[in-house]
């Protein structure tokens, strides 16, 4: 499948936004030369703000514009994050029959019914970011993988402490603190999971410590590390596997001076700006921009050439967005919708195609990741 061809053949018509009632609506529309029905498509986001929204929405928008045929898409979510609320929008949204719901997955047993009664009644559910609960292991899942994100994290940091250090990356020694926001959450769990179990093996003389309780809003965050960086000011490095976590590590590292670097498992703006001044070794993060274009685009193609959905998981592969890379990633953001679907082409690409040979995973392997 070439995606690339497709791209443009879409006219998309003028996108309204609708704020009421602490929720936020957004909907836009692609129109082709066909006469064909608009597919509906309405996508559940956990949370209508900030760029996690702004990712998903622009990949959703980038994606109905590379169709060629006419799609109706709507974008609804709370405007704070309430998987209660985000539930209760995804059965009000079910009401209006559209064709498929794409839902940002956070609390997946919130959903368990709502989801089952929405495809009794013929519309196609499909998720993204977290796996769904076991009752929709062979629906359509679009993610990348939490535990290789965190193995790849370990490779970008050994990779940087080997130019920093001037010593392979088996002979460094040191500690390396870990925290984590929010524990046995699945999706941050097995960031760290990943990362120290590849640390184990590719770096075995560097101590990784028990995975310290941090906070998941930035204040509390800098609070929490700014204790654990004064009780270890001698550690190699600082990695948090949430947003707030890695913000403060970069703040703290620099604004201390200290010897010190982190990876970052999140990619807003400031952690980019990290990485352009070398605190950060590389954005490795969950590409929402490209879990919402495949997701959508796949969904409007399938219903469209009347074909079955993919069943299992489309894997995103994660990358590191290093100091070779982060100039053209922070300019692809000022512009997102064309930026970053220019920026991400290969990993759309490839996503695409593995789901068109089929190759997808076992979505209950989301939470029980198997680690070599």
């Amino acid at each position: 499948m070439n995606n690339a061809t497709l791209f443009g053949t879409g006219l998309r018509r003028a996108a309204g936004v609708l704020v009421a009632g602490g929720l936020a609506t957004v909907a836009l529309a692609s129109t082709a030369t066909a006469d064909d029905k608009p597919i509906r498509i309405s996508i559940i986001q956990a949370l209508t703000a900030g760029e996690w929204n702004t990712e998903i929405m622009d990949g959703a928008k980038a994606a109905v514009a590379a169709l060629g045929f006419p799609v109706d898409l709507k974008i609804v979510g709370p405007t704070e994050f309430d998987p209660g609320k985000q539930a209760t929008m995804f059965q009000q949204e079910a009401q209006t029959s559209p064709d498929a719901l794409i839902v940002t997955d956070v609390a997946p047993a919130l959903f368990v019914e709502p989801a089952l009664q929405a495809q009794e009644n013929g519309i196609k559910v499909v998720w993204i970011n977290a796996a769904p609960a076991n009752e929709f292991a062979n629906s359509l899942f679009v993610s990348t993988d939490p535990a290789e994100m965190g193995m790849v994290s370990a490779d970008s940091l050994a990779a940087a402490l080997e130019k920093k250090l001037g010593k392979s990356r088996a002979d460094i020694e040191g500690d390396v603190i870990v925290g984590l926001c929010v524990p046995g959450l699945s999706t941050l769990e097995n960031r760290i999971t990943g990362f120290r179990q590849a640390m184990n093996k590719i770096m075995p003389k560097v101590e990784v410590s028990s995975t310290l309780t941090t906070k998941p809003d930035r204040e509390g965050a800098f609070v929490a590390w700014s204790q654990a960086i004064q009780a270890n000011r001698d550690a190699i490095a600082y990695v948090d596997a949430c947003e707030p976590g890695i913000v403060a590590g970069i703040k703290i590292i620099e604004d201390d001076h200290l010897n010190a670097l982190t990876v970052a498992m999140d990619g807003p703006d400031d952690v980019r700006q990290g990485v352009k001044n070398g605190v950060a070794t590389a954005v490795v993060n969950s590409l929402f921009f490209v879990q919402a274009y495949v997701s959508t685009y796949l969904t409007a193609k399938a219903i469209h050439d009347k074909t079955p959905l993919p069943q299992g998981w489309v894997k995103i592969a994660p990358r590191a967005i290093g100091p070779d890379q982060i100039d053209s990633y922070i300019d692809a953001w000022a512009h997102p919708e064309t930026g970053l679907v220019n920026f991400h082409q290969p990993d759309i690409d490839a996503a695409l195609a593995a789901a068109a040979a089929g190759k997808l995973g076992v979505t209950a392997t989301y939470d029980t990741p198997q680690i070599d």
